[in-house]
């Protein structure tokens, strides 16, 4: 069976009014569990590398095995067997992944098993939880809504959860994103994409949090329509963003390569939105959210880059330092994840793209059956003729012309590796060797002349930042004479498609907006 079903994260200040809804939308059907089970895995982790999860537990007085099977392209569906088993007693009864071999899941998970060259599956972590559900009805169908709480235990380690876990039960999939929206609205939970065995697996090998979420492989089939395409890309953009918020978002902390990462999605996002132009107008909003979102975030990263790589460099000339302030009422990135409309625009973003996917299997628009490879080469076609364009003039470019011209080409690379699938492996890697040297010479240009903007804004009040303010005027010079060399090079790179691959184009038309 598929289980299709959200997880949102409870905070304290909102469990016992949460509980109080819960119960209180019908007392008589209210249901309370104790649930406690075991996880297992083998000691590389294969199952968990495989998104796959295998567990025993008891329900009051029942035991159940599951096994679960990677998420879908919706982030929110996956494969789910339950074997009930007929042992009621108290012990833990032996664990047989044989119960599951009539389930295309159970199969996979022999054929892997196979291959993991004699490692046997042992216990990782165990839950304990307290759960009271109840079904509620929406415009779209009904849901079970479980509030869980208790813990993860793995050894002497421990770790609280506290989840609304929200499942569709009969109609409509979008209930399950309806009924989230009123709860999220109402108590400020957020979503997390994070299963119970992902964390327990953490917990296990002591991790404080979950790998940052990269921009993934995407498979065109040769014969992709554009919405195709576009579910297949937005989907990866989704899955980066949302994984990196869900950790972003918790309470057991990040890392700062989880900001680095979902502004890389949310960059990524805005790339796939210019690229499919007028197939994704009904959501144009969506830009200015994720623009914001993503510069919000980069407040205070920002001024950690240069720390990291320009300052060691004015220590190491002896040059005068002075301490800069922190910038002020800053959002942190966990609070900005949190907020309840940034929670509610993943809601809106997971709702289109299970619309999308269900329109394509009853036929789609005029525009998304257009023939994918044609469509999308003739825009990347157009972007990359202007930054050849601007790549051969670079010494005559504005400063503003000058980081214009390194977003086109962030926003090219973004859009050529969304295509990778369609284009010729050789040709390719020799244009991404070339646009990456490029990149390189305009991010060290970029670093420096921000640099130097911030040092000559606090000269005034502190007179020993001029030395910094000198050096870093005559390296951004050095760094654009690097530039004019390497982008000289780029212009005269021959694009990773063919000629015949593209469609007629009209070369008088402009490449558009810029901001990304």
């Amino acid at each position: 069976m598929t289980e299709i079903e959200i997880k949102l994260q409870v905070p304290a200040s909102a469990r016992a009014a949460l509980a109080q809804e819960i119960k209180a939308r019908s007392p008589d059907n209210l249901r309370r569990q104790r649930l406690q089970a075991v996880y297992f895995d083998t000691a590389s982790r294969l199952l968990a590398s495989e998104d796959m999860a295998l567990r025993l537990r008891r329900e009051g007085r029942n035991w159940v095995q599951t096994l679960k099977a990677g998420k879908g392209q919706d982030s929110i569906s996956r494969e789910e067997d339950n074997i009930r088993l007929s042992d009621r007693s108290a012990a833990e009864p032996e664990l047989d992944v044989s119960r599951h071999l009539r389930s295309p899941a159970g199969r996979r998970l022999q054929v892997l098993l196979q291959r993991a060259q004699g490692e046997s599956l042992q216990r990782r972590f165990a839950t304990d939880v307290r759960r009271q559900s109840q079904i509620q009805r929406t415009r779209r169908g009904f849901v079970e809504l479980c509030f869980d709480e208790g813990f993860i235990q793995s050894e002497d380690r421990q770790l609280a959860l506290r989840e609304l876990e929200i499942e569709s039960i009969k109609g409509s999939p979008l209930a399950v994103l309806e009924a989230a929206a009123g709860y999220i609205k109402r108590y400020q939970l957020w979503i997390d994409l994070r299963s119970k065995a992902q964390r327990g697996h953490m917990l296990f090998e002591d991790r404080a949090f979950a790998s940052p979420a990269k921009s993934g492989s995407i498979r065109l089939e040769p014969s992709a329509n554009v919405d195709d395409a576009l579910l297949a890309v937005f989907s990866d953009c989704r899955r980066q963003v949302m994984q990196n918020a869900s950790q972003i978002a918790a309470e057991e902390g990040h890392g700062p390569e989880h900001v680095h990462q979902i502004r890389v999605g949310l960059r990524r996002l805005r790339t796939a939105m210019k690229l499919f132009g007028q197939r994704v107008d009904a959501i144009a909003h969506w830009d200015a959210q994720a623009r914001s979102l993503a510069t919000e975030l980069g407040a205070s990263r920002d001024r950690d880059v240069l720390a990291e790589s320009l300052w060691p460099r004015l220590r190491d000339i002896d040059a005068p330092l002075i301490e800069l302030p922190s910038p002020t009422g800053l959002k942190s990135p966990r609070d900005l994840i949190r907020d309840r409309q940034c929670q509610l625009w993943f809601l809106e973003w997971l709702e289109h793209d299970m619309k999308l996917d269900l329109d394509r299997s009853t036929g789609g628009s005029e525009l998304g059956l257009m023939p994918v490879q044609g469509v999308l080469l003739q825009v990347l076609h157009r972007w990359y003729r202007k930054c050849k364009k601007m790549s051969a003039n670079f010494g005559q470019l504005s400063v503003d012309e000058r980081h214009d011209l390194r977003k086109r080409m962030k926003r090219l690379r973004y859009g050529v590796e969304f295509v990778r699938s369609m284009l010729q492996e050789k040709r390719l890697e020799h244009f991404l060797q070339v646009m990456s040297e490029a990149q390189d010479a305009l991010g060290e240009y970029n670093d420096l002349h921000v640099a130097h903007a911030l040092y000559k804004s606090h000269s005034a009040m502190h007179p020993q930042a001029w030395f910094a303010v000198g050096w870093l005027a005559a390296q951004s010079d050095y760094a654009a004479d690097r530039c004019v060399k390497v982008l000289q090079a780029f212009s005269k790179v021959e694009s990773p498609w063919r000629k015949k691959d593209l469609p007629t184009l009209d070369t008088n038309t402009d490449t558009g907006s810029s901001t990304t």
